[in-house]
């Protein structure tokens, strides 16, 4: 890459809330006072809240149809939702929303590649020297099945064609930068994992050659009023991006002259008869090269949503405005210049309006207007047949802007999606796009309904659904049989004129996803909640995934003992699952907000927990029935323990919450010394073997403040953030060998468990935001769910090496896990108590002469395959268990194959142990080190079922952490914490 093109993008939001012209459109009024002036994100939220009534109608919340005021897309409500969503882990230390968030970003990546070279491989024909071995795992195809209705892959801007090759084309997307296909759509790569600014919105292929691209920077569909949130965050322009060798390097062309960096792009184009000249359509103006972008002029300021050529007179150009009584303007001099005079017939209230011409009548010139201006009605096509002079309207009825194919109700979403276009052989065959397309084939007088957004098997014929949200309708240049349309879902295709659509996305890995949950028997089986294309699922070794239901998706929980049962959030509602997304059922507590969190026992998979802004909430059964917690007052971040089925973690904001009794107390555990102020914590994980040994990870931009420490369940703190860049991070996971990851908002990092300190682990990643790390240990595998870039998984880090022998000289104390070909040791272990050494070699494990183990410490060495983690089998009940490194082996389908303890009373008497596979088991209590202090049982015959055994002749007599072990034969199946600290 050219280090041109790492120069930092801005992302001021703050737009939004100023309260200008073009802003206040979509605002209505009475919020717009309220909001005024504010930058304080829980300041904005709190009126936002209080105007839309917290979004109470229940079928909005469910984000199925309803009446108009109802439907999800159209309702603010849900993109201020999604607005609050990203910003709560993106707010500074007041709180305050950042005003440069791309900027902020890439700011941290440039500071932490120069600060730490080490890390990065300077020859770019090889791979960065980073851990991680990414591969993307979809969704790449999605299927609607049983309930699900508006499935897609994700949004996609602009598309732009190859003036040789009828099968090779690119598009643009909102976040995840610039894909190509080289066969029809059936297989895509993408071109701009590296670039600073992802948000694409206009695309060209030279026609002189074809090697030579350009793409114009920043999401203008979500510059305008409350669509700001309608994606989430908005992406700034950085220019016009360039490329020489068909989007293997890009580069920056010139600045755009009085831009600034508070600007969007919506259009670029290029003249049809010189390469050379371009012009760029943005909220900064109407800009031109003549130079193939080393420099460019401004020819007009204003906010411009589109531009044109007349077909076969370039010296004549269509050009369209935002605001203004005189919307429509009109060039005769090659774009040099520009007008607005004398031109009639254009509506001066227009909210947006988008330019159709053709080949076929180059006088022709069709204008489609919005917004809706009543039920069944809306602003209006406009046709010119004299090159702009002059506009006479063609129709304002039916509402083809709306969601009915009826064109009855009063919706539009104009600002954010508004395309036309017209047959370049029949200037009367007219396509529009809102949130579904429409056609006219007598000039735009009348139109019909071509697609429909909802995609039900009853109401919708094959061909006929196209997903919501039409940014762009294009003909093909090559083949103008073929219509392409970029939507919210993907790009569509049609080969008859708009009458039939499909999809060809597959291949493309651009899902906006929330959250997830896996399943530990099986890596393959995934469920993830995503932005605007609902809840998908991922059930076989494929990129294929199931669309079990719509509107935005969010937090999920696969019953661990059947992956068909899914608990799953969508929009502020919770739905059950017991086949695989074939039927649901709503399952959500009373006064649940938007996008609650959920989490599970690893005792019970019927016990479960969910956490919105207010209120944390408990039901036994699955969903059936809940119960209300106040105390905490909200709970964001949940999290449960495997160790402890009683000890549950709860965050909110700058707040932090423990309870040692699954929920019916709390303590708060934020201010406890360490505890770090001003930032939101985003996620904590609690170590497998120890529930009170806890990382939390935080956002913002407080450098330094990213990843603390608790080995007391937050009684206090430790800072290891180290050297972690300073960026949002936005989950954290920890695996058996407890090894710490952190997801960030440019990819993941690693602490390994003998390290003090993090590393990249990004191998083959995108530097996009992480929202989610998962762990199987079943399969050493991490999981990272992005935000723009679909689903990812790795092998576990590790330092193993198959060939070589690694040299350990240093003084050891607490604990460490070496693991190598072969080692070779002369260190002294210190430190007593607490100290654990293990180490493993494939061939062998030297101790040199200088090797010194004093009395007090843990040591052990074990000569085993390299890259396999500690060992897991004892040789007889007596011996000690280092709890480091422990984990599960699951087979047959389950998690828990065997047997699990699924209680553990309060008062330590009985305990309870559900037996999936019958067989001998072993029951034994231990110190929190593994050491043996009282068996319960050995080899006992247990049977399929749950059977309740009392403990308390073995209960030990001092104060502390012990653990239950449950083996069968001499494998450890399950452990369970039994905590006498404070009995």
């Amino acid at each position: 890459m050219k280090t041109s093109i790492l120069k930092a993008a801005c992302i001021p939001i703050l737009l939004l809330l100023t309260g200008t012209s073009a802003l206040s459109q979509k605002i209505p009024d009475a919020l717009q006072q309220r909001i005024a002036g504010k930058t304080n994100l829980q300041e904005i939220m709190k009126e936002v809240d209080e105007f839309y009534d917290f979004g109470r109608s229940p079928l909005l919340k469910e984000g199925r149809k309803g009446t108009e005021e109802e439907k999800e897309f159209e309702n603010a409500y849900v993109h201020w939702k999604r607005f609050e969503q990203f910003y709560l882990n993106r707010v500074d230390q007041n709180g305050n929303i950042p005003s440069n968030v791309t900027k902020l970003m890439w700011d941290g990546w440039n500071k932490y590649r120069t600060e730490h070279p080490q890390h990065f491989n300077q020859n770019t024909s090889s791979p960065n020297i980073a851990y991680g071995n990414w591969v993307n795992f979809g969704p790449t195809s999605i299927i609607r099945y049983g309930v699900g209705y508006n499935s897609g892959y994700g949004r996609v801007n602009c598309i732009a064609f190859d003036p040789i090759d009828e099968n090779k084309y690119y598009i643009g997307l909102p976040q995840g930068g610039i894909w190509r296909t080289l066969d029809n759509g059936a297989n895509w790569s993408v071109l701009t994992d590296d670039l600073p600014s992802t948000g694409i919105s206009g695309l060209v292929v030279s026609f002189s050659n074809a090697n030579i691209l350009y793409a114009l920077t920043g999401d203008g569909d979500v510059s305008h009023g409350n669509l700001i949130t309608s994606y989430g965050f908005d992406q700034k322009s950085v220019g016009v991006l360039k490329s020489t060798d068909g989007g293997a390097n890009w580069f920056q062309t010139g600045d755009l002259p009085n831009a600034g960096t508070n600007y969007y792009g919506y259009k670029l184009i290029q003249h049809p008869g010189n390469a050379n000249i371009l012009f760029a359509a943005t909220t900064a103006g109407i800009y031109r090269t003549t130079n193939a972008g080393t420099s460019w002029t401004q020819e007009q300021t204003g906010v411009f949503t589109d531009i044109e050529f007349k077909p076969g007179d370039p010296n004549t150009m269509y050009a369209v405005r935002r605001g203004g009584a005189s919307p429509f303007f009109k060039s005769t001099d090659g774009g040099a210049t520009w007008s607005n005079a004398g031109i009639t017939g254009v509506p001066g209230t227009a909210e947006r309006l988008a330019i159709g011409v053709s080949a076929a009548n180059s006088a022709y010139v069709y204008l489609l207007t919005g917004p809706a201006t009543g039920s069944g009605s809306f602003r209006g096509v406009y046709r010119s047949t004299n090159s702009g002079d002059d506009f006479t309207l063609r129709t304002n009825t039916p509402n083809i802007l709306g969601y009915p194919t009826d064109g009855s109700d009063n919706s539009d979403q104009t600002q954010y999606d508004l395309a036309i276009e017209v047959d370049p052989n029949n200037a009367n065959e007219v396509i529009t796009g809102g949130i579904n397309i429409w056609r006219s084939t007598d000039g735009g007088a009348t139109f019909a309904a071509e697609t429909q957004w909802f995609d039900d098997v009853a109401d919708v014929p094959p061909g006929d659904y196209v997903h919501a949200d039409i940014h762009n309708l294009t003909f093909h240049r090559l083949n103008t049989n073929k219509i392409f349309a970029c939507s919210d879902g993907g790009v569509g295709i049609s080969l008859n004129d708009g009458a039939t659509w499909s999809f060809i996305s597959p291949d493309l890995h651009i899902l906006a996803t929330y959250k997830a949950d896996w399943y530990e028997a099986n890596a393959e089986i995934l469920a993830t909640g995503t932005q605007d294309n609902g809840t998908n699922v991922r059930y076989v070794a494929s990129n294929t995934y199931r669309h079990i239901f719509g509107a935005d998706g969010f937090d999920c929980l696969i019953d661990q003992t059947n992956s068909n049962d899914i608990v799953f959030v969508h929009n502020g509602n919770i739905s059950r699952t017991t086949d695989g997304g074939l039927t649901r059922n709503l399952k959500s507590p009373a006064g649940l907000g938007f996008f609650p969190s959920l989490a599970r026992s690893f005792a019970d998979d019927n016990d479960i927990f969910a956490g919105d802004g207010n209120n944390v909430y408990r039901s036994t059964n699955r969903g059936d029935n809940w119960t209300t917690e106040t105390t905490p007052a909200g709970s964001r971040v949940l999290t449960t323990c495997v160790s402890n089925a009683s000890r549950v973690y709860a965050g909110n904001g700058t707040s932090f919450w423990r309870s040692d009794d699954a929920g019916d107390t709390w303590a708060l555990k934020s201010g406890t010394p360490g505890y770090p102020t001003g930032v939101n914590m985003t996620d904590v994980e609690a170590v497998i073997t120890n529930s009170l040994d806890i990382y939390a990870s935080f956002g913002g931009y407080s450098d330094g403040n990213k990843v603390f420490f608790s080995t007391d369940g937050g009684d206090n703190w430790i800072n290891i953030s180290g050297s972690l860049p300073n960026v949002a991070c936005h989950s954290i996971a920890v695996d058996e060998n407890n090894t710490v990851y952190v997801g960030t908002d440019i990819g993941v990092f690693v602490r390994p468990s003998t390290e003090s300190d993090w590393q990249p682990f990004l191998n083959n990643l995108p530097k996009t935001p992480v929202s989610e790390l998962l762990i199987n240990n079943t399969s050493n595998r991490i999981i990272a769910c992005t935000y723009g870039r679909g689903n990812w998984y790795s092998e576990y880090y590790t330092p193993c090496s198959a060939v070589g022998t690694l040299i350990v000289s240093t003084n050891l104390t607490g604990y460490r896990f070496y693991e190598y070909n072969s080692i070779s040791s002369t260190s002294t272990i210190t430190g007593g108590v607490g100290t654990n050494v293990l180490m493993k070699g494939n061939d062998y494990v030297d101790l040199m002469p200088g090797f010194v183990a004093f009395s007090g410490n843990l040591f052990k060495a074990y000569v085993g395959p390299c890259g396999n983690g500690g060992v897991q089998f004892l040789q007889n009940m007596q011996e000690e268990l280092p709890m480091q490194g422990i984990f599960f082996n699951a087979e047959n389908g389950k998690r828990w194959p065997y047997a699990r303890i699924k209680n553990v009373d309060r008062a330590n008497t009985t305990v309870t142990i559900g037996v999936e596979t019958a067989g001998d088991y072993s029951l034994r209590i231990t110190d929190e080190n593994g050491k043996l202090v009282s068996l319960v049982f050995i080899d006992r015959k247990m049977d399929k079922g749950d059977i309740d055994y009392s403990i308390q002749p073995f209960i030990p007599a001092g104060n502390g952490l012990y653990y239950l072990q449950l083996f069968k034969g001499l494998q450890l199946v399950h452990l369970q914490e039994l905590d006498l600290i404070t009995r």
